[in-house]
């Protein structure tokens, strides 16, 4: 009795893991035909019998039809050899397969005639098994001294049973993948480049920083690479060093240090770091990140800084963070403020296209407030014209009424 497992399937809320358990059982028998011709001669109808074997708790018969063949005239040159159960109700699932067998008494694979079938029997019923032509059987290989030996091989498969084992299911742990790398990065484990920046040396690998920066690949493994020695070490000009920190750290957790976004004890204003990290981002190609300053910096816009704001913005192609700029100073005294303050003089002059633009956007605003009040006026006007004349009519009713 053979048993096989299957899959264990475990519902995602149950601490219960069920089983499919199945039972097959499994043999094989040997049916040596004897008198081959003297049973071929005696007709269509006449057959010959193995005797009845057992396997997998049924009893089995093999029946053989020598003769021409009692099904179809289209199968007369082959030979029809049928399946017979003499147990009762054959419920379970039956793979069959027969072989021929070669005088040595090993199959012949290029004889092998085997075939596989759900057999859904019947009590003292009979199931067609395979055809075999005469030519192939009555070959010396397998017909000798007038006898040929077939191997009948079942498998009885038995019903399914569900078993279901109880047992203790811990949680998945969250990932603390961006923790070992912030950790790899504090303890320079492993690291193969170093930065220079204002006198400070920071260290990291170079593999992690090319896989996350297309300018640090370009650095690192691009035509223009740097030397191959171990330890590369690069001068880091016009950055803060806690701003090349931040870059680093989010290279490797895909996330900001704490301390950048602490207000207290920081010489550098949050809407700058901000700026400036923007600006690194654009540097070392990380969008990412270059997306989150860009929208950090939409939610501080202001009028003392928004000529740098948008300054940055130009500069570095930041279209929605220029649009909400745009928008914040489409009021003329808002405009006048931000006129006020020390940085527009420079934006201006670096890029007169954006002071270009602030008239513009100026332009369409007052051109919608007139459309406004005029559409105001009108629909003032059209109101009242026909509360008068609904007056004029009542007026006329009632007129009409009391000189009847």
């Amino acid at each position: 009795m053979a048993t096989k497992l299957s899959t264990a399937v475990r519902p995602e809320n149950l601490e219960t893991i069920a089983s499919k358990l199945v039972e097959s059982s499994k043999g094989s028998y040997l049916f040596k035909a004897v008198g081959y011709s003297s049973h071929k001669e005696k007709g269509s109808d006449h057959y010959f019998c193995s005797e009845i074997f057992t396997i997998g708790g049924y009893k089995w018969i093999i029946r053989c039809y020598p003769g021409r063949s009692c099904v179809t005239s289209a199968n007369d040159d082959k030979i029809a050899f049928f399946m017979g159960v003499r147990s009762k109700h054959v419920k379970d699932f039956v793979k069959i397969t027969l072989t021929m067998l070669a005088q040595d008494g090993k199959a012949s694979l290029n004889y092998h005639l085997g075939t596989e079938t759900a057999a859904d029997f019947k009590m003292l019923g009979w199931h067609l098994i395979f055809y075999i032509r005469r030519e192939t059987l009555e070959a010396p290989q397998f017909l000798k001294h007038d006898s040929f030996t077939i191997r009948c091989t079942i498998e009885v498969i038995k019903e399914v049973r569900l078993v279901e084992t109880k047992m203790q299911c811990s949680e998945v742990p969250p990932s603390d993948l961006s923790h070992q790398l912030s950790s790899l990065l504090e303890s320079k484990e492993g690291a193969d480049v170093s930065f220079n920046v204002c006198g400070s040396t920071i260290h990291a690998h170079k593999f992690m920083l090319a896989a996350r920066s297309p300018v640090f690949k370009a650095q690192f493994f691009g035509p223009m690479k740097l030397g191959d020695e171990k330890n590369t070490s690069i001068q880091v000009d016009d950055m803060d060093e806690s701003i090349f920190y931040a870059i680093l750290h989010f290279i490797y957790s895909d996330s900001l240090p704490e301390f950048y976004y602490q207000e207290r004890g920081y010489t550098m204003p949050l809407v700058a770091r901000a700026q400036d990290l923007l600006v690194a981002a654009d540097r070392y190609g990380i969008e990412r990140l270059k997306k989150i300053c860009e929208l950090k910096l939409y939610e501080f816009i202001a009028v003392d800084n928004l000529a740098t704001t948008l300054t940055l913005a130009e500069q570095h192609k930041c279209s929605e963070l220029k649009a909400a700029c745009m928008e914040f100073v489409k009021d003329p005294k808002i405009l006048g403020a931000v006129v006020l303050t020390e940085d527009f003089e420079h934006m201006i002059k670096s890029y007169p296209t954006v002071l270009k633009e602030l008239r513009q956007k100026i332009h369409e605003n007052s051109l919608q407030e007139k459309w406004f009040i005029g559409r105001f006026s009108l629909e003032v006007f059209l109101f009242s014209f026909l509360i008068d004349a609904i007056g004029r009519f009542i007026r006329s009713f009632w007129k009409r009424i009391a000189s009847w």
